[in-house]
């Protein structure tokens, strides 16, 4: 098996899971059409994670976040990934409360069915105008999207994903239909109450087990 080959097929066994590694293709522009519903209410979390904060060089808070992001991949996050274990619902449980300790901006859990993910939400208001993100528009806001399981605030770039044996661009993998909580907790209870709607095994919260494992890598 060549090194194309063999990249492919590990990300289609990571495809599986709903929860994707990109590979590099060359760019492929989309419009964006999303399909948007939400219910958002205030509710305290649960998590307690307490993590320093590296270094940064920007004064416009969505450069300052995505610097943290690019940080934490720099640190082999992408390596605590498991399935239906330290997965892209818990990982994003993780820097839903990260970033709103260290950045005091409170960022949306986003959860697709359709692409069997969580991720994260920033609104443009909230942490900066730039062009060098892309932007999505739920109930007339503008926001950022965050991935946590490689992390980074999403823009238009060439990386792509598998799913099903079909290739998404990031902008394509990111519209699509979706569900929008202020809280790990809100997204937990109708995740529980509606798990039927993709058969999709999800908890959006951080475990003993998962908190020894980040403090482990970021105290590397």
């Amino acid at each position: 098996m060549n090194k194309n080959l063999l990249v492919l097929f590990t990300v289609f066994l990571i495809s599986l899971s709903g929860c994707v590694e990109p590979y590099q293709t060359a760019d492929q522009a989309d419009p964006f059409q999303p399909v948007m519903t939400a219910k958002v209410t205030e509710h305290a979390s649960g998590t307690n994670v307490s993590t320093s904060v590296p270094v940064i060089t920007s004064d416009l808070l969505i450069d300052r976040i995505a610097e943290n992001m690019t940080w934490f991949h720099e640190r082999k996050w992408n390596t605590l990934y498991q399935a239906d274990d330290l997965d892209c619902s818990r990982m994003s449980t993780y820097f839903w409360d990260y970033i709103r300790r260290n950045f005091k901006v409170a960022p949306k859990i986003i959860i697709s069915y359709e692409r069997q993910h969580a991720w994260l939400a920033l609104k443009v208001s909230d942490v900066g105008n730039s062009t060098d993100y892309r932007r999505w528009t739920i109930k007339g806001n503008d926001y950022y999207f965050v991935e946590a399981t490689i992390p980074k605030v999403v823009a238009e770039d060439s990386q792509k994903f598998l799913i099903n044996d079909r290739e998404y661009t990031s902008a394509e993998f990111y519209n699509t239909a979706i569900y929008v909580f202020d809280t790990p907790q809100e997204a937990n209870d109708f995740h529980a109450q509606n798990s039927e709607i993709g058969g999709w095994n999800q908890e959006f919260r951080l475990k003993k087990d998962d908190l020894d494992k980040i403090a482990r890598l970021l105290g590397s």
